[in-house]
């Protein structure tokens, strides 16, 4: 806390987060199945990530994509420490 205010390093972007996502099979012999999920962000959030997540079904692979995006978008830092 500084001067009385959040930091915005450390709660991370306070605007929420809006995205659509489209889902693509790539494996159906293998149980759960594998999807590409492609998740792209609307302004101020506009970039697209692609996930491969497996699931049971394609709507849940779309919220398990959007959730990691959402995580993502919410703490920029957690990305660049994953990286590291």
């Amino acid at each position: 806390m500084i001067n009385g205010h959040l930091s915005r390093i450390i709660r991370g972007n306070a605007v929420r987060v809006l995205c659509d996502a489209t889902v693509e099979l790539i494996h159906r012999h293998i149980r759960p199945y594998v999807f590409l999920v492609t998740v792209t962000g609307l302004p101020p959030h506009a970039v697209t990530r692609k996930y491969t997540i497996a699931a049971k079904d394609d709507n849940s692979a779309a919220m398990k994509g959007i959730s990691l995006f959402v995580k993502e978008m919410e703490h920029p830092a957690l990305g660049i420490l994953d990286a590291i």
